[in-house]
């Protein structure tokens, strides 16, 4: 385990604004006579209410009107995203740790923060064994998988030059599921063109406020035959990508792909940095503490990922091709594997985001 002591020296009130000083000093005035360890553990695990009211003081420092109101607002994800950013931006050398101020955007044990992890690998290992043993208990039958790097789109912010970046942390082996997925989709829209039309409970509440979402799939009468082909296309993409963090696991790279503009519709102002890496050796070599430098000293060149990109992409649209081909010769609707229906409820709030996001 990494000391407080050790995370806390690489970045110090140096990088704190006057009004980021004088708005904890309003909101938690004791902090300053802390020793320095308390003071890592307290900005790791700040308290709700600690941070509401920071925000509170810092809008107020900024010129913000109702600072308070719209810090009970942001507190609730209410506020618009030009404002959010600029709060997430005030906050960072707050929150954040080592020399880029960097935090994780991810939820911890209770007891538990970013701090109880030296490097990548160690909360790597520690999350892909809390999700080992979640499907355990939820899924019967099920196969622990070996430990090959499970980082799948986390999230992640720091400081560069001042200014808030966020970051996207993945594997090569989830990075590549996510270029077959889409490769998939638009073969497969091509073979049999279909599209989503809501359900008859579409949009109607339980007895508790939840959301029921019902969409249903339109295909020219060929509904039957793209969910085969679907469910073939997401058998193979998943084994294709169990079959990838082994191949990278004994390849054992030990580098990362750095890109930082990931993202086709990303704000102009918002800065966005995707971090790709190869298998669990390369996690080791990241460290919270100096989270740039040790990416950096890894890198790799992008265009040797956008290669794997394109053999992917081109073996999954092989492989509907092939698939698609077999089923017009050889499906019959009338004997069709029967699966099992899952009912999807969507709390309002998780609802009205998507909405929000533009996803419904």
């Amino acid at each position: 385990m990494t000391s407080a002591s050790d995370l806390s020296l690489p970045i110090g009130f140096d990088r704190w604004t006057p009004e980021l000083r004088r708005a904890v000093m309003v909101a938690r005035p004791e902090f300053f006579t802390w020793s320095a360890e308390q003071q890592l553990r307290y900005r790791v695990n700040l308290p709700d209410d600690d941070r509401e009211g920071i925000i509170a003081a810092l809008l107020r420092e900024h010129g913000e009107r109702r600072p308070a109101a719209r810090a009970r607002l942001e507190s609730r994800g209410r506020v618009p995203l030009e404002l959010q950013d600029r709060i997430n931006e005030w906050l960072q050398p707050l929150r954040g740790i080592g020399e880029d101020a960097f935090s994780l955007n991810e939820h911890f044990a209770e007891g538990s923060s970013i701090l109880e992890f030296a490097t990548l690998l160690d909360y790597d290992r520690d999350d892909h064994a809390f999700q080992q043993d979640a499907n355990q208990r939820d899924f019967k039958d099920y196969v622990v998988e070996p430990h090959t790097g499970s980082l799948h789109s986390t999230w992640a912010r720091v400081l560069v030059d001042g200014r808030l970046c966020y970051v996207t942390l993945t594997m090569a082996s989830w990075h590549l599921f996510g270029t077959m997925e889409e490769a998939a989709n638009a073969e497969i829209e091509i073979r049999i063109p279909h599209r989503h039309v809501r359900g008859p409970e579409d949009g109607k509440r339980d007895e508790r406020g939840s959301v029921r979402w019902d969409m249903r799939v339109e295909a020219g009468g060929q509904e039957a035959l793209l969910e085969e082909l679907q469910h073939r296309v997401w058998d193979e993409q998943f084994r294709r990508r169990r079959e990838l963090g082994r191949v990278f696991c004994e390849q054992r790279r030990r580098a990362c792909f750095l890109d930082d503009h990931p993202w086709e519709y990303q704000p102009p102002n918002e800065r966005n940095l995707l971090v790709v890496f190869s298998d669990p050796e390369a996690l080791a070599a990241v460290r919270f503490a100096s989270f740039l430098n040790d990416c950096r000293r890894i890198e790799s060149a992008l265009s040797e990922l956008r290669a794997l990109e394109a053999r992917e992409a081109e073996g999954m649209r092989e492989f509907v091709a092939a698939q698609h081909e077999d089923l017009l010769r050889n499906f019959d609707p009338r004997v069709a594997p029967l699966r099992r229906k899952f009912k999807v409820m969507i709390h309002p709030d998780a609802l009205r985001d998507m909405e929000d996001d533009g996803l419904l």
